[in-house]
């Protein structure tokens, strides 16, 4: 495991990222940023799902709080997304099936931005990927009625 030296303090990536993660909830969203991005140059694809998955969260509160990171939010969620095979294999390998694989919310988040583009396409991949993985559920819309209302506005777009 990687150790990170932060002041008098060694920490593991996880402490890293749990750091970043109180920093965020104290409004230090810039010290959270550059602390959480460390973390998410683990070597282990489970810590630095939990890393990008901060820093999801933590564009999206920047970005709600009128501070431009739309660029940082589809890298991280591409990154993530890219992520999720070597993440489910070093999940399986981690806890033999007992414990489910927690939610990976990069494709539907990716997914919206896409969408709100107006890259249609790229939205349906994204979906049709989740899919692919056996992704169903995210925390809004779930793959298969987004991927249902993407083909619609798809054809609306093609046929107007």
């Amino acid at each position: 495991m990687v150790r990170w030296q932060f002041g008098p303090k060694t920490l593991n990536t996880r402490d890293v990222w749990r750091h970043g993660g109180k920093l965020i909830r104290k409004g230090k969203n810039f010290a959270a940023e550059e602390v959480i991005q460390k973390a998410a140059t683990s070597n282990s694809p489970l810590d630095r799902h939990y890393a990008y998955l901060k820093l999801i969260l933590l564009y999206q509160k920047m970005i709600s709080e009128g501070t431009e990171r739309h660029e940082e939010l589809i890298n991280i969620c591409r990154q993530d997304v890219e992520l999720y095979p070597e993440f489910n294999h070093a999940w399986i390998g981690e806890y033999l099936n007992n414990v489910t694989a927690p939610y990976f919310p990069s494709f539907a988040v990716l997914a919206q931005l896409y969408e709100e583009q107006g890259k249609i396409a790229e939205a349906i991949s994204l979906c049709e990927l989740a899919l692919g993985y056996g992704l169903r559920k995210t925390s809004g819309e779930d793959y298969p009625e987004a991927l249902e209302r993407l083909y619609q506005k798809h054809n609306r777009k093609t046929y107007d």
